[in-house]
């Protein structure tokens, strides 16, 4: 299994056409390597065990407005 932390540009240039990017900017490969970055820092958190660790709040649509 890949590390959870590294992202093909391949796979980088899907989800970027998908979310309505131009791919074909130059700029993408700035935005790739700021990607790659942005992930290898979020990567310890892979290995946090929180299963047994409730929540400290939950949201509750109800009390924020949602649906009035």
């Amino acid at each position: 299994m890949p590390e959870p932390s590294t992202m093909s540009r391949e796979t980088f240039l899907l989800l970027a056409q998908q979310a309505g990017l131009d791919i074909q900017q130059p700029r993408m490969a700035e935005l790739y390597a700021y990607v790659q970055g942005v992930l290898s820092s979020i990567a310890p958190l892979h290995g946090l065990n929180v299963g047994d660790v409730e929540p400290d709040m939950v949201f509750n649509p109800l009390e924020h407005g949602a649906g009035s």
